[in-house]
């Protein structure tokens, strides 16, 4: 066969439809590393080990998280967002302080934003995470009674992540996740009540049966008063029973 007819024969039977370009991958792992970069630096943040106050160096994050200074510029710029640092004038940034004051206002827009996605929940949460939901409720009443207060933060967060994404709805969560570590900032400083604490597993074990049973406008009403309880409690530690300012630690937002 001629090698003009082979070239010929191989464009013909060639898919119409060219593969990727080096380009797409690179762009698809640019944003691979970008999430990275922001998952471990919130997670240093929430967890104290970035501390409030402290300079971020985007040479040295670099080398920390061993990628280049592009995504971490731009994770700066996600965190910004969500309240977690503060770009400054100078082009530093630096880890936000932590401002009680504001945490009121922070959790009545989540506990609307939970009631809301806990109504859509009820009636499209499969059976399965609704099993998953009854296992956390039962884990999460036998840490209150052990008093394993870290275990029972995590498990309560599990909760609610499950509620908010057993909604279904992609709006919803998404302005659910960008509040959240502003959220998750104030909930590092609680000084647990314990009475408080024992009420706050006994609202969640009415929400988790008012789910079991799909009642939507029962279930919202109970996620809403869940927070609402939790800012009324913050709000007392804070001023004290006098109703003057008080220390800055706050009640138990669940």
């Amino acid at each position: 066969m001629a090698r003009n007819q082979v070239l010929s024969r191989t464009a013909t039977s060639s898919p119409k439809t060219p593969p990727a370009p080096i380009r797409g991958v690179f762009e698809t792992q640019k944003g691979w590393m970008l999430q990275d970069a922001v998952a471990v630096l919130r997670r240093l943040i929430l967890s104290g080990e970035l501390p409030p106050g402290e300079r971020l160096r985007e040479v040295a994050i670099s080398e920390r998280l061993g990628m280049s200074r592009t995504p971490i510029r731009e994770a700066f710029r996600t965190l910004a967002a969500e309240g977690l640092v503060d770009l400054l004038p100078n082009r530093s940034v630096m880890v936000s302080e932590v401002n009680s004051a504001d945490a009121p206002d922070v959790f009545a827009v989540l506990g609307a934003l939970e009631s809301l996605a806990a109504q859509f929940a009820c009636a499209r949460m499969s059976d399965e995470q609704v099993a998953v939901l009854v296992e956390l409720q039962t884990t999460l009443e036998r840490q209150f009674e052990m008093a394993e207060r870290v275990g029972y933060t995590e498990t309560n967060q599990l909760i609610h992540e499950l509620i908010v994404e057993g909604s279904n709805n992609a709006a919803l969560t998404m302005a659910w996740r960008m509040i959240l570590p502003r959220a998750q900032r104030v909930r590092t400083l609680n000084n647990l009540d314990r009475r408080r604490w024992a009420e706050a597993v006994n609202e969640h074990r009415q929400i988790t049966d008012a789910l079991v049973a799909r009642d939507a406008a029962r279930l919202g009403s109970l996620m809403q008063l869940h927070f609402d309880n939790g800012v009324d409690s913050m709000v007392r530690r804070k001023t004290g029973r006098s109703g003057k300012a008080g220390p800055a630690a706050v009640g138990v937002i669940d």
